[in-house]
């Protein structure tokens, strides 16, 4: 990297992997987005917004969120002074108050700032903001220069206004070629173990599998987990929980995600995208905003949420039908290589760089 490009200190604000976490979309993300705009030059300046570890008591749960939102609220006005432009990367659940407070410090301040949105809720909770929430929302931190969503339906609730960018969960994850699949023997449920993923319904759906037909489970146990769903399944087995860097090497070794996810606001799941690029096709629920991932009869199957028979259906298509399989593979590439980060963070970079120009930077 050259001395030149160093030039543009960028505070990135954001939730990274902590230990005691299960670690979750956001935080992979947002560790991604790091790692690509170090890779392209810029002089970063990270604070990190990740909450307190689980499983405390509530009352010190709140307590521990309120430390963190004075930690980080302080680190914006000791560290915006000192950087060229700001970069917010947060859920939705938080954007009126602390999204309005940084827009606010960086216009006194007179640096430019630019938003990503993880999650898909936004347009929900703008519309039960009140009157006065919605009219100080649409003058702050949504008249930033660059808002970047994830989601297609993101962009058109808000009526794709000039300053916003579709910036989709991206992956660059090493593969590496083998021969193209014949037919679907090993298939994988890997997620957070949160009952609303789909995990009873994948159970139920995979326990008349064919004799060599198996169903691996991966991912972080979570509160509402029954894993004595388990005991005594006769395909399934659950295998624990899988360092970020094994993932591709495991996804290589499968034949089919399922992903029948319905839990709330579900986007481009990581998993999709990784599955994709590792020629692996998913069945996923015909939910949230997954449909603009997983392409029926394309790169995958798309089933009716919380429908056991619907993804048993699925499944037993696939295994009937090789030539169906093998092109759902062929799409499931292709999709991949559409959401390599490359790309999508050279534009990044140049957006952000842009900013610091028309700010005078």
């Amino acid at each position: 990297m050259t001395a030149a490009r160093k030039k543009t200190r960028l505070l990135a604000i954001g939730p990274l992997p902590t230990p005691g976490h299960a670690i979750g979309g956001t935080r992979t993300l947002f560790a991604e987005t790091v790692r690509q705009l170090d890779l392209r030059g810029f002089d970063l300046d990270i604070l990190n917004t990740s909450r307190p570890r689980s499983g405390l008591a509530p009352w010190r749960m709140h307590l521990a969120g309120l430390a963190v939102l004075v930690r980080v609220m302080w680190g914006v006005l000791k560290r915006v002074p000192r950087s060229r432009l700001v970069f917010l990367n947060m859920s939705c659940y938080s954007a009126l108050g602390i999204a309005s407070a940084i827009w606010l410090i960086c216009k006194v301040a007179r640096r430019p700032l630019a938003l990503r949105f993880f999650g898909g809720i936004l347009p929900e909770l703008y519309q039960e903001y009140g009157f006065v929430a919605r009219w100080l929302t649409d003058r702050t931190f949504l008249r930033s220069p660059l808002v970047y969503m994830e989601t297609h339906y993101l962009l058109r609730a808000f009526g794709n206004p000039s300053n916003f960018r579709w910036l989709p969960n991206t992956r660059d994850i090493a593969t590496e070629p083998r021969a193209r699949r014949a037919k679907v023997r090993k298939l994988i449920f890997a997620a957070q173990l949160w009952m609303d993923k789909g995990l009873a319904e994948a159970l139920a759906a995979c326990r008349w599998l064919p004799e060599g037909c198996h169903l691996d489970v991966f991912g972080p146990v979570m509160r509402d987990t029954d894993l004595s769903l388990f005991e005594g399944h006769p395909k399934a087995t659950y295998r624990g929980v899988l360092e970020p860097g094994e993932m591709p090497r495991v996804l290589s070794e499968h034949d089919l995600l399922l992903f029948p996810s319905y839990r709330m606001h579900e986007t481009y799941a990581g998993i999709i995208v990784e599955a994709f690029q590792c020629g692996v096709p998913v069945i996923a629920a015909r939910w949230g905003d997954v449909p603009e991932l997983v392409q029926h009869e394309e790169n995958g199957l798309l089933v009716e949420p919380r429908s056991a028979a619907d993804l048993q259906a699925a499944i037993e298509r696939l295994l009937g039908d090789p030539d169906l399989y093998q092109r759902l593979c062929k799409g499931a590439q292709d999709q991949g290589e559409v959401f390599r980060s490359g790309p999508w963070y050279d534009e990044v970079a140049r957006d952000l760089r842009g900013l610091c120009k028309g700010a005078g930077g």
